[in-house]
């Protein structure tokens, strides 16, 4: 009956673990993955098991040596009493004390490695990378693959040696073996003890050698020197001592091994004495001298070969060494020219994806149980033509479920509802988006972004139906687990801390429960090795809605590549880490109604993706197997482009001579603010001073000297000077350069680059290198236009009225021969939030116009052109023409007499170049007229 009552009592406490197991394995089951279950607990078994089992075998053998080695006499002396007290309590158990001290620190040392199951992993399947390693040699595919494992087991194996060794000691000690305080002509170690601890102490003297053999290849991540990995002072001064340090460690090892016929340890410990001050001097002093007295004041000399292989290996590793470079040269524009080029004005995104967030919520959200948290850019065919389209999934919101009970929050109110899709370019005469229908035929989203509550469907509670829908459609997708069984549902009321789960009558046997319902959280399930992008986007595809997921593998042991410069990642980015070597390998696909994963490999020259796919056969899906429509919407990674740009400015350089004096590096433009106030101009922007740059090139920092950065856009670009064959527009990100600066005043556009997502070219790198004379970059456009007198007084009249002004994205468009900035222009009001798209700025030649629609604003930067870019339409979803006259029987606003008097005054500032007076005199009076207008309206208003 103790027995009994003992088993239930550790099943009580240990059902949370145990439901939590069970129901884990069940979620990977219903996945289709239940392989992937297996492989990862088998893996973390047997790296506990080997190492527990290995340690606790060796530490046995070791005290049952000492046991055996125990002296049948002990001589008199101080610890005879000491001894004769454990021998008193142990009796006759040594055995049974040898067996629970080994199995105990066996699960003591050997249950951390579960930590390394990952890296035994690769280390099994490791391949090869098929680049070579200065000064080491070998494969590159050993310093990450290998290596981590190799270290990690040797370092494990000192400590688990000396632990040995101290127990050992210790042992010897109680069965007299060692005695601290002898009688006369009485060693103080029996011959037995010694020869056993020797040969410990020459085993850790071995290990320490091969740990410094190990160390030598660690040299390639070194970050003492002005770049990343092996440098001068590693290479002339640290590998040296390393070697030393193992001749050193051997001489010990040797030492400790004759000790053991010729008996006392004296010239073992002071050999000892010896390595300890040869690793503080030659491994720790010697190389610091180096680097301060002999490295520092030559480092333009010393450097540069170790420069040179560090360029190579971070074009490498961050996959930056094939960027096209494209040289480009922009003028003037004539009105002719811009009005023959204007397609590209056509794909300038009007609307942004943070400001419109509440905007599509207050139009679409339909139900205060639904929500929008998140826009997408992606790009669809409307009207015959491919269109950059804004694109959001209306999910559940679960705090605004009517009633809050458990019927509610888990059986009624289960899904969102469909997603709602805004052409990127058009608006409507109000200013806000033109929606538009995707078609999806199963609009109901079980699995989609923050959805962190359980559901249970195919209940006998009816769900609540979409908002188009008359009643719900009753589920018949696979998402959940079946709870068909007594065992099943007591396992998960269990889990959820929820009796409802076991008792309610309203669950079935056909009904089953959804959880892990956040996109992320179910792919890092899947493949906890991979690293995810944190903006899942919806696709609709197929019929149906699908998240699209990108996954990343990295690591920060690629050789002498440097660290990724990560400083411009949000913290919940799946590169907010430590690498020197990423590839987006992987796009996890995730059915939002049946919440099927598929992880397919988009890039299988990458080694470490080749290796997890050893290593879980039947998890990922080839390529080739993607459909061709849901690769249509494969987008490049932001983030990934994020890092990738910040590094190539520098790293774009293979002279070392000028990688090192960064006269010819580039920077990602500064960012204009995204309020008229916080325009970036001057001094305000972080800067890097002369002393920080000298800290930098002391410390071996190559970091961006500014983290207030152009943020990369997705964009239908348009090939600058194609033919005809390159006038399709592709799908890409883009980003500006400005030349390198120590305090960050240079802010000219010095390039920019593209990305392509198309599926023939995706992931081609083209640089547009800009001849000089440079023009503006983007902040210095936005300083200037913000301060441009009419746009200042439109732009103070837009944000009087309890409104707020808030800017949109500047996107760079080549057009003819030259460059023209655009940025749409919202007004907020503060009281409800909605969001207007109120206008559009546009710059050419450092000449700034504000016009309400991009049609408008091109009309007014290019004087005698016309241009009807579709850009607003009216309710019914058709295009005005800008040139229509004023209806007369409306009366004009103060705005609306503002921006004709702006035409005005550009049609006059034409005609005085063409030196016409008399015209210039009556446009001029003209538009006097219509200020002095609005100035009564709005004193009038006031």
């Amino acid at each position: 009956m103790l027995v009994l009552l003992a088993v239930l009592v550790v099943l009580f406490l240990s059902a949370r673990s145990l439901s939590g197991f069970y129901v884990d394995y069940l979620w990977y089951d219903a996945a289709g993955h239940g392989d992937v279950f297996w492989t990862t607990l088998t893996a973390k078994l047997t790296v506990v098991a080997v190492f527990s089992i290995g340690f606790a075998a060796f530490l046995f053998v070791n005290l049952l040596v000492a046991d055996r080695l125990a002296p049948l006499v002990v001589p008199d002396g101080p610890e005879e009493q000491f001894i004769a007290r454990y021998r008193e309590l142990v009796g006759g158990r040594h055995r049974l004390v040898r067996v629970a001290i080994s199995l105990l620190l066996g699960l003591f040392l050997g249950g951390p490695t579960i930590a390394v199951w990952q890296e035994w992993l690769l280390f099994r399947h490791a391949k090869s990378f098929g680049a070579s390693v200065a000064q080491f040699g070998g494969d590159a595919g050993f310093y990450v693959f290998r290596l981590p494992f190799l270290t990690y087991l040797i370092d494990w194996m000192f400590a688990a040696l000396a632990l040995t060794a101290l127990l050992v000691a210790a042992t010897h000690f109680v069965n007299g073996a060692i005695r601290v305080q002898p009688p006369a002509n009485v060693d103080r170690l029996t011959r037995g003890a010694r020869v056993h601890l020797s040969l410990l102490f020459a085993a850790l003297a071995l290990l320490k050698t091969g740990d410094y053999w190990l160390q030598r290849f660690e040299l390639t991540t070194s970050t003492r020197g002005v770049v990343h990995g092996a440098t001068y002072t590693d290479v002339e001064a640290q590998l040296p001592a390393i070697n030393l340090l193992m001749l050193v460690s051997l001489l010990v090892a040797v030492l400790f091994l004759v000790s053991m016929r010729r008996g006392g340890w004296r010239v073992p410990l002071l050999s000892v004495a010896l390595w300890a001050v040869v690793a503080v001097v030659a491994g720790a002093i010697y190389p610091a001298v180096i680097q301060r007295f002999v490295v520092q004041p030559n480092v333009s000399t010393r450097e540069l070969p170790y420069i040179t292989q560090n360029i190579e290996a971070t074009q490498i590793g961050l996959n930056i060494a094939d960027v096209e470079k494209v040289p480009l040269t922009f003028g003037s524009v004539s009105s002719t020219d811009a009005e023959a080029d204007s397609a590209p004005m056509q794909d300038v995104r009007l609307l942004d994806t943070v400001q419109m967030q509440d905007r599509f919520s207050l139009d679409e959200g339909k139900r205060a149980f639904y929500s929008i948290n998140d826009i997408d850019v992606d790009r669809y065919e409307l009207n015959g033509r491919t269109e950059q389209v804004m694109v959001a999934a209306r999910e559940l919101n679960s705090s605004g479920i009517p009633n809050q009970t458990w019927v509610s929050r888990h059986l009624i109110y289960t899904h969102g509802c469909g997603l709602v899709a805004a052409p990127a370019s058009r608006v409507t005469t109000d200013g806000r988006p033109v929606y538009t229908a995707l078609e999806v035929g199963r609009e109901e989203l079980y699995v989609g972004v923050g959805l962190g509550q359980y559901a249970v469907l195919k209940t006998d509670q009816a769900e609540q139906a979409c908002p188009d829908q008359t009643a719900a459609t009753p589920y018949s997708g696979g998402a959940g687990v079946k709870l068909d069984s007594t065992l099943r549902r007591l396992a998960f009321a269990v889990h959820f801390s929820e009796y409802n789960l076991f008792g309610s009558r309203l669950i079935t046997e056909d009904s089953e429960i959804v959880f892990v319902r956040d996109v992320r959280d179910r792919v890092e399930k899947l493949a906890p090795f991979l690293h995810f992008d944190s903006d899942p986007y919806p696709v609709a595809v197929d019929g149906g809605v699908k998240w699209v997921v990108d996954g990343f593998t990295t690591t920060a042991r690629f050789p002498n590549a440097q660290r990724a410069n990560t400083d411009q990642l949000a913290s919940g980015s799946g590169l907010n880490h430590t690498f020197n070597y990423v590839r987006n390998s992987v796009k996890a696909v995730v059915d939002a109604y049946t919440g099927d994963v598929t992880l397919y490999i988009v890039d299988p020259n990458d080694p470490i993706i080749r290796a997890w796919d050893s290593a879980y056969p039947g998890l990922f899906t080839p390529a080739s197997e993607v459909p061709a429509e849901l690769a249509s919407h494969f987008r490049y990674p932001e983030d990934l482009f994020r890092v990738q740009t910040s590094n190539y400015g520098r790293y774009r350089l293979e002279d070392p001579n000028q990688f090192f004096n960064k006269d010819l590096s580039w920077n990602v433009a500064q960012a204009p603010g995204s309020t008229p106030t916080q325009t970036i101009s001057g001094g305000t922007t972080q800067t890097t001073t002369v002393a920080d740059a000298q800290q930098q090139a002391n410390t071996g920092d190559v970091q961006t000297a500014s983290k207030n950065r152009f943020e990369p856009y997705y964009t239908m670009f348009h090939t600058p000077g194609g033919d005809a064959a390159d006038l399709a527009p592709v799908f890409s990100l883009l980003r500006p350069f400005v030349p390198f600066s120590t305090e960050d005043s240079r802010k000219e556009l010095v390039s920019f680059m593209t990305v392509s997502s198309d599926p023939a070219t995706y992931g081609k790198m083209i640089v547009y290198e800009i001849a000089e004379p440079l023009p503006p970059g983007p902040s210095t456009v936005a300083a200037e236009a913000d301060s441009d007198a009419a746009i200042a007084q439109q732009i103070t009249l837009l944000g009087n009225t309890g409104s707020r002004v808030v800017f949109g994205p500047m996107q760079l468009v080549p057009i003819a021969d030259g460059l023209v900035y655009t940025r749409p222009l919202y007004v907020k009001d503060e009281s409800t939030s909605q969001v207007f798209v109120r206008g559009v700025i546009a710059t050419h030649n450092n000449r700034s116009v504000l016009g309400d629609s991009l049609s408008q604003a091109m009309t007014r930067l290019f004087p005698g052109g016309e241009f009807d870019l579709g850009d607003v339409v009216t309710t019914g979803g058709e295009p005005t023409d800008p040139t229509d006259p004023v209806d007369p029987t409306t009366p004009e606003t103060a705005l609306e007499l503002l921006n004709r008097a702006d035409v005005l005054f550009d049609e006059a500032d034409a005609a005085l170049a063409a030196q016409d007076l008399g015209t210039y005199q009556d446009k001029v009076t003209e538009a006097q007229d219509l200020v002095a207008q609005a100035l009564a309206l709005l004193e009038d208003e006031g």
